[in-house]
């Protein structure tokens, strides 16, 4: 990472960018693109109440804890490495591993729970899957021994807890897969509009350097090659603020993205000041906006 922090360092003057302890104060999800970003503080947190503020980390309580089964524990191996954990919990480098896990599932939950129970405790846990898949089998052969020493089984047994470990992680591998590639599709669909869209905008007029904002940016430049900025949360007045400061010059409105503060610009998209609308496509509603 140092070579990031240094670039941190350049940009901002310190090793973290300066909006990153704003996550903390997220009343939700959508907040993360909130602009401006300084709208975050902890006196909007609190005034949310305690209820809410539990309830979320509830959430994101119940949402970690089967990321941690399923994900971390691959769900057939959840319990051998439970077991693992257990047998070898004085070997130094297993006790590093789980406090490193329980450090990284309390952040996760109660400090950001919005982003860590929407993929970031998921993907930061991958650091320590190494670990869990050597417990495993550890764990397998530690509860065969102990049965064994209590008269149960024998060493044929072996192999064949072995093998079916083997085939139902094969099983399972092989059903997510064929659920996210042929029945899902890869992605899901999300983004296949987007090159019509690009098309669209450049017979309304669109140059070339000129920039969009829509929901997914990345996805847009990967799709069209265009400069793009993700819709800010907020309403009209933080799209229209964003387009100003990054000089943005089209919105672009899928219905999924479209939050609860622009609503009302999407059910009526006429007669908005500065949102001269040009059009819709599968539903995708397009815009021109009028910057300074």
């Amino acid at each position: 990472m140092s070579p990031w922090y240094a670039r941190n360092l350049g940009v901002y003057g310190s090793p973290m960018a300066p909006g990153g302890s704003r996550a903390l104060w997220l009343a939700n999800y959508d907040q993360t693109f909130v602009y401006p970003p300084t709208v975050l503080t902890k006196e909007s947190f609190l005034a949310l109440g305690w209820d809410h503020i539990i309830a979320d980390r509830m959430w994101a309580l119940s949402n970690n804890l089967q990321s941690g089964f399923a994900a971390h524990g691959g769900i057939i191996l959840f319990p051998f490495i439970i077991a693992g954990i257990i047998y070898y919990r004085k070997d130094e480098r297993v006790k590093l591993a789980g406090i490193a896990w329980l450090i990284l599932f309390l952040v996760m939950t109660f400090a950001f729970p919005f982003a860590g129970a929407r993929g970031a405790f998921f993907h930061a846990g991958a650091a320590l899957q190494p670990m869990w898949w050597a417990l495993a089998p550890l764990g397998l052969e530690e509860i065969l021994l102990s049965l064994r020493k209590r008269g149960i089984g024998n060493d044929q047994n072996r192999p064949i807890f072995r093998s079916a470990l083997v085939m139902v992680a094969i099983m399972l591998t092989v059903y997510v897969v064929y659920l996210r590639i042929f029945t899902l599709g890869w992605g899901e669909g999300e983004d296949a509009n987007y090159p019509v869209v690009e098309q669209f905008l450049l017979d309304n007029g669109m140059q070339d350097t000129d920039i969009v904002i829509v929901r997914n940016a990345p996805g847009y430049y990967l799709a069209t090659g265009r400069s793009a900025i993700s819709i800010p949360y907020g309403g009209e007045e933080p799209i229209l603020a964003a387009a100003n400061q990054f000089d943005a010059g089209y919105l672009v409105l899928e219905p999924a993205g479209v939050l609860a503060p622009i609503q009302d610009l999407f059910q009526n998209p006429e007669g908005h000041d500065k949102f001269i609308y040009l059009g819709e496509l599968d539903g995708t509603q397009i815009y021109k906006l009028e910057i300074e």
